[in-house]
Formats: structure tokens, sequence, C-alpha cells
């Protein structure tokens, strides 16, 4: 995290899958997720967070493996998980 309120995600080896990558934020107790954006095809990206996000509760980043099918959903496939650092 930098102190601007963006996120900062270095990804290494993700699979290839048809469609894209999408980097969600969760809620560990409630397991309630929101999307942040889209990984690009570099092994860095930097993804502005809202302003009133709560990083306490929000503490888990998620990079999924998403489908170009007009569902804004999660699609149930994480290929990465970790925990937010500072």
């Amino acid at each position: 995290m930098f102190d601007d309120g963006r996120l900062h995600l270095h990804v290494a080896n993700l699979p290839n899958v048809p469609g894209y990558y999408e980097v969600w934020l969760i809620n560990p107790r409630t397991m309630e997720m929101f999307s942040v954006g889209v990984l690009g095809d570099g092994a860095d990206e930097l993804l502005p967070l809202p302003p009133a996000v709560d990083l306490q509760a929000y503490s888990v980043v998620d990079v999924s493996a998403e489908r170009f099918d007009n569902n804004t959903a999660h699609s149930g496939e994480s290929l990465l998980r970790g925990t937010l650092t500072g």
C-alpha cells in the first residue's frame, strides 16, 4: 500500500487464462469482497483504491481468473491470495 491510496501489486507466474485477471479486496471475517481493478500484462500494477475503504477490515487481496461473460461477480477461481502490507 502507498500512502496516496494506491495498491501496488507484484505478481509472477500466473497461469494463462482465456479471459483476464481481476483484483479483489476481501473482508476475511465476512467474506464480503469488491473489485479494485484488472491486472495488465506486466508483473507490477498500481491500482487506486476507493478513499473510504476500511483496509483493516478488507485486508486480503485476491487475484481471480475471469471470463468475458458480463458477470461482475467473482468467478470463484482464485489464483493468488495474500494479506495487505504497508
